[in-house]
């Protein structure tokens, strides 16, 4: 038992860059979880697009009260309105209305209009508390037993609901977990029991081209990979009614995009890992660190602000964004774009990585 017990202890530590992932991997997992979820970084105001038709010293009062707890910005009706449809930077914006200051002192409600983006539920509730704090900070200036003079009407500026439900959200971000977990774990153990068999290195000379051939490998994985993708999200809209948009293009070529990269990242994967303890390793950490990074399991504005800036680098960043624009945003092939190009772009910068490294790996052999 002890012979035994030693010589696969000298097996284990024999691989240094297995023993490396094995720590390594976890922590960094652990650190990017842990970071996004319960930080310490302090979180930014909320940014606020005012516009203010009153232009009273009611209206202006409440602006310096929401400045207490948020960041209110005065700006046009339009500046307001390109902030939250189009960049998406702020998920609502105040339209304080005219005679507001007026209507005020003669105790008389006003209705404050609300422009909101439906993708951001919770930073929208955010928002309608501090307007709530900020009556009430009003009310201890004045009256402290007044009733409320300010009541709100929400238009929505980038979808056709008032509301989402929190599944809307969880389930583009878990198929594309799962279609991640299959593809990387797939192609990368796929190739390594290749290369056990000898079979990498006689592809590497075949007459037809390892290009060729190695597109037909990874072909087959996409295939698969898009299969998987349009199933799980068409059993989310069947069962649990999450949109699919409305353009017939952008749903199909957003899943195309998104499964190039998992395939790529998958070819990644196997091109670093040198055994088959290293597959499984660099495997499962790849899909974790790239599904926290990318949103897969929390809306990306609840991120720290450095996770925010580096998440960009990973395409499940792009995968989210894009999915988010036709689930909640209900946007087209067009408004989509740009997800979908940097989606292409890290898929095939990842792709020309990855046989870089395969073919420098196994020619010196």
């Amino acid at each position: 038992m002890v012979a035994v017990f030693l010589n696969d202890l000298r097996l284990l530590l024999r691989d240094r860059w297995t023993v490396f992932y094995t720590l390594a991997a976890p922590i960094v997992v652990i650190t990017v979880v842990v970071a996004a979820r319960y930080g310490t970084e302090e979180v930014p105001r909320m940014p606020i697009p005012i516009v203010d038709l009153d232009g009273g010293p009611v209206a202006e009062m409440y602006i310096d009260l929401l400045g207490k707890h948020g960041a209110p910005v005065v700006m046009t009706r339009a500046q307001a309105e390109d902030i939250v449809r189009v960049q998406n930077r702020a998920p609502v914006a105040m339209i304080i209305p005219e005679s507001f200051s007026e209507s005020y002192r003669r105790d008389e409600p006003s209705t404050w209009e609300f422009l909101t983006d439906t993708a951001r539920p919770d930073d929208i509730r955010a928002v309608e508390v501090l307007l709530l704090v900020a009556q009430k900070d009003a009310a201890a200036l004045d009256d402290p037993f007044a009733e409320e003079r300010i009541t709100l009407g929400e238009r929505n500026l980038t979808g056709d609901a008032l509301s989402v439900e929190a599944y809307e959200q969880n389930v583009p971000g878990f198929a594309v977990m799962f279609v991640l977990l299959a593809a990387v774990a797939g192609i990368s153990l796929s190739m390594h029991d290749e290369r056990d068999n000898g079979t990498v290195e006689r592809l590497l000379v075949a007459p037809g081209g390892f290009v060729w051939i190695l597109v037909g490998k990874l072909g087959a994985r996409f295939v698969v990979g898009v299969v998987q993708m349009l199933v799980l999200l068409g059993w989310g809209h069947l069962v649990f009614g999450v949109s699919l948009g409305s353009s017939l293009w952008a749903f199909p070529v957003l899943t195309i995009a998104i499964v190039f990269a998992t395939v790529a990242l998958g070819f990644l994967v196997a091109s670093i890992a040198a055994s088959r303890e290293q597959t499984l390793i660099l495997s499962l950490a790849a899909v974790l660190i790239f599904s926290a990074l990318g949103g897969l399991w929390w809306p990306e504005q609840i991120e720290p602000d450095w996770m925010r800036r580096v998440s960009p680098v990973v395409f499940t960043t792009w995968a989210m964004r894009g999915l988010t624009d036709i689930v909640l945003r209900n946007r087209g092939l067009t408004e989509i774009a740009w997800p979908v190009m940097m989606l292409f772009f890290e898929g095939a910068v990842m792709m020309l990585l990855a046989m870089r490294l395969f073919r420098s790996r196994y020619a010196s052999r």
